[in-house]
């Protein structure tokens, strides 16, 4: 006997997943769309009821086929009280009771909320690199910095409203004339922030740089991709954007390591997919003497296996544990 459909949703600043699965690591049927923020949270609403019976419809049966629903939000939750707390990139989601509304319009009664970060986590923990890895953490490096802390198969919460918001660990970056300053990850290694730097330094530097080369002399055309690319040929400004990001993000793990002392590590996110020989090989190298000598050694730092769909792959997982 087939097990029951779930859906797994992912409401995020910019885009909407919503997957039609079993819970079992496959997603039968998924559907991608862009948000519009200033449409609020009512439009992303319409568009989850909207897609929820598409990716139901093309899966051959109808949304009333399905008995649970798991949520990754792009924000802080309440999950025990299934409640959105805010969202930093659409109006609207201020204390939204989005269970309540799950229940209501979709007509499912089984609902669970968690935030994006913790819900793609779980995901990475049943079905990509974290399979049989505990303690397991959990960070996403995009436009901005999130983490998750899963234990035994289950997301850790903290008190209630959340935990490992490892974006806002304080770190030391050093500035090219090597002047030392304070900030918070998430201002030194997040897409946004790579970007950024870089067009401050494509500012600097005017065109008479490899940067200004890869983007036309164009600032609004500096990504953290760009900066990368310029960095891996030898880009002097881009170089150091770079390590400051490898630095600080050495600094926050080597703190979340002496804290929780996990098993693995997995990075995920866009400005992960810099690859091995510009992120990861040079992170696992600053990390290593950071860390407490007792711990090291005894953890992995790994890329993130499932891709964009991590999230919808979670919130199906949390969509199982309710009726399993």
């Amino acid at each position: 006997m087939a097990r029951p459909w779930l859906l797994g949703i992912e409401i995020g600043g910019t885009k909407l997943q919503v997957g039609l699965g079993r819970g079992d690591g496959t997603i039968a049927q998924l559907r991608k769309v862009a948000v519009e923020p200033a449409r609020g949270a009512s439009g992303i609403l319409e568009q989850v009821r909207r897609e929820a019976d598409h990716v139901a419809w093309l899966a051959e049966t109808t949304r009333d086929q399905v008995v649970s629903v798991g949520i990754g939000f792009g924000g802080p939750v309440d999950a025990e009280a299934g409640v959105a707390l805010t969202s930093f990139q659409v109006p609207g989601w201020d204390d939204f009771p989005l269970a309540d509304w799950v229940r209501r319009e979709l007509g499912v009664e089984h609902v669970a909320i968690q935030n994006d970060a913790d819900t793609a986590g779980l995901g990475e923990d049943r079905f990509g690199a974290g399979v049989g890895r505990s303690p397991l953490v959990y960070v996403t490096i995009g436009s901005g910095i999130g983490g998750g802390l899963v234990l035994d198969g289950r997301i850790y919460r903290g008190s209630g409203r959340g935990a490992m918001e490892i974006g806002h660990l304080p770190v030391i970056v050093a500035d090219l004339d090597g002047d030392e300053r304070r900030a918070e990850l998430e201002q030194v290694a997040s897409g946004w922030s790579i970007a950024a730097a870089g067009r401050r330094a494509l500012e600097t530097t005017g065109l008479a740089s490899t940067l200004a080369d890869l983007c036309d002399g164009d600032p609004a055309q500096v990504t953290a991709e760009v900066v990368a690319f310029a960095a891996g040929l030898g880009d002097k400004a881009s170089r150091h954007i770079l390590d400051a990001a490898v630095a600080a993000m050495a600094q926050a793990l080597a703190a979340t390591v002496t804290l929780l002392a996990p098993q693995r590590i997995i990075l995920g996110g866009g400005v992960s997919q810099i690859g091995d020989d510009l992120w990861f090989a040079p992170i696992r190298r600053a990390l290593d003497p950071l860390v407490l000598p007792p711990f090291r050694g005894t953890f992995d730092l790994v890329p993130a296996r499932l891709g964009q769909d991590v999230v919808v792959h979670g919130a199906l997982a949390l969509a199982r544990d309710l009726i399993a």
